[in-house]
C-alpha cells in the first residue's frame, strides 16, 4: 500500500468548516494552514504584483506564485522579497506528511503547491 500523497487544501469561512476533517475525509493525513499571516504564506501579495506590475488578477496570482518558487530556491525575483526563505530543511521538519491549505482557489497556481513538493521531496535539494 502506497502512503497517501500531501495535497492542496483550500480554506473556507463558511461555517462549520473543519480544515482537519476535511483533510482527514481527504487521504487520512492530517493539515496545516499555510496563509498569511503566518510563517508559511507567500510574501508576494497578488495586490502588490497587481500594482507593481500592472497584471490581471489571475496572471498576477501566477507571477507572485512564481515569484515564491524563486525565492524559496534562493533565486532572484523581479518583485521584491521580504526577509530570508526558510530552508528545505526547515520546511521538510514542520511540513512533511500533511496536506496544506491556503486561500487560493482551487485549480489556480498556489504557493502551497511548491511546498507541498519542498517538504515531501527526499533527495536534499
Amino acid at each position: 500500500m502506497t502512503p497517501a500523497q500531501p495535497q492542496r487544501l483550500v480554506l473556507s469561512r463558511r461555517r462549520g468548516f473543519d480544515l482537519q476533517a476535511i483533510s482527514q475525509a481527504l487521504n487520512g493525513l492530517p493539515a496545516k494552514r499555510v496563509s498569511r499571516p503566518g510563517p508559511w504564506g507567500n510574501p508576494f501579495t497578488i495586490e502588490a504584483v497587481m500594482a507593481e506590475m500592472g497584471l490581471s488578477r489571475e496572471a498576477a496570482q501566477a507571477r507572485a506564485v512564481e515569484a515564491f518558487g524563486r525565492w524559496i530556491a534562493g533565486l532572484p525575483t523581479e518583485l521584491a522579497a521580504h526577509g530570508q526563505p526558510p530552508s528545505r530543511e526547515t520546511i521538510r521538519a514542520a511540513l512533511a506528511g500533511h496536506n496544506l491549505a491556503c486561500w487560493c482557489a482551487a485549480g489556480t497556481p498556489c504557493h502551497a503547491d511548491i511546498l507541498i513538493a519542498i517538504a515531501n521531496s527526499v533527495a536534499p535539494d
